[in-house]
Formats: structure tokens, sequence, C-alpha cells
């Protein structure tokens, strides 16, 4: 079971401290639209395989209309958190999720990770805080679609508890069930 709270209403994440495994400390707290200019930075600071990866395109920026959405977070049925390098003021990781269209309490996330910070275990920590959330709105599904060469992205997923979903090719879609506290069993 992964949701072990109840619902809460929508609100937007709290500034929290993050300590990694390697004693790194961050911190984390909802993304908001005064973001915008630091998001831009960050993710041309990717490389272009991270980018690419993340995007499962080339994408050398991202157009006024892509970080428009990006930035559109309500905390229920699109939620990002923001990792922090409290050393740099630099945003150095985004986990979202977006609900899933025709699929009610589905919600679809992704991650990204600043190069210099990956295979850190910041991914999975910031993943685990967005399940949370996903938790506390009352989502009953996330899913993810991951580049199938991503191999760091999908063991990520996997150890987070994310199942693959029938089918393949280039994309493999994996997907986590959540239980919520009282819901009963099938």
């Amino acid at each position: 079971m992964h949701c072990m709270t109840q619902l809460i209403p929508a609100q937007p994440v709290q500034k929290r401290r993050l300590i990694l495994r390697d004693g790194a400390v961050l911190d984390v707290r909802a993304l908001e639209p005064g973001d915008r200019e630091g998001l831009e930075a960050a993710i041309a600071r990717l490389s272009e395989a991270s980018r690419y990866q993340r995007f499962a395109a080339s994408k050398p920026r991202l157009t006024e209309r892509e970080l428009d959405h990006l930035l559109d977070v309500d905390h229920h049925g699109h939620e990002a958190l923001l990792a922090i390098d409290p050393l740099t003021g630099h945003g150095v990781a985004v986990v979202r999720y977006v609900a899933v269209a025709g699929e009610p309490g589905v919600a679809e996330v992704a991650a990204t990770v600043a190069d210099d910070w990956q295979g850190r275990g910041l991914g999975g920590a910031l993943l685990a805080r967005l399940i949370e959330r996903a938790c506390e709105e009352g989502h009953s599904a996330l899913r993810a679609n991951v580049l199938a060469a991503n191999r760091r992205s999908i063991a990520m997923l996997r150890r987070a508890g994310f199942t693959p979903r029938p089918g393949g090719g280039v994309l493999v879609e994996l997907e986590l069930a959540l239980a919520h506290e009282g819901a009963a069993a099938a």
C-alpha cells in the first residue's frame, strides 16, 4: 500500500529540507509561476542527452507555450516539486504529475534531474514525495512513459514500485497503483 495519508484539499507544498544519502542538503517546494526564468535556465543547462531522455525528442530549448504548461500547476491535477541547491540557489531537479485526460484518478509522472546531480538518489527521493502528494490528492494510479534506453529512470521507477504495462517499443509505460487508507480491498 503506497498511500497512508487521508485526503487533504489541494494546497501548495511547503518548503522542506531533503538530505540525500551522500549528505547533500536541498530545499524542496512546489514549483511556482515565478520560477519561469530559473526553469528555462535549468533546462538549458541540461546536457543534450538528458533533455532527450526527458522530452523524448531533441529539445535545445522550450517554447513559451511549453513553459506555460510546465508552470501551470494547480496542486491537484498538476503538481510539480522543485529541488533547490541552497548553496547556489539553482533548481537542480523537478518532478511532476499531470492528470491523464479521460482517466479519472490517473496521473502521468515525469522527472528531470540536473546532470551533475544524477546518480545521487535525488530523483527517487523526490519521486517518493510526489507519490505522497498524489496520495494526498486522491489519485488512484501514477504512470510514466520512459524511453526504453533510459535504464536509470526505469530502475528508479521500479524501485518506487512501478511495474511495466503491456506493450513496448521506443517508450516503456510503467504504472503504480495507489491504494488509499480505508479503501476497500478488491
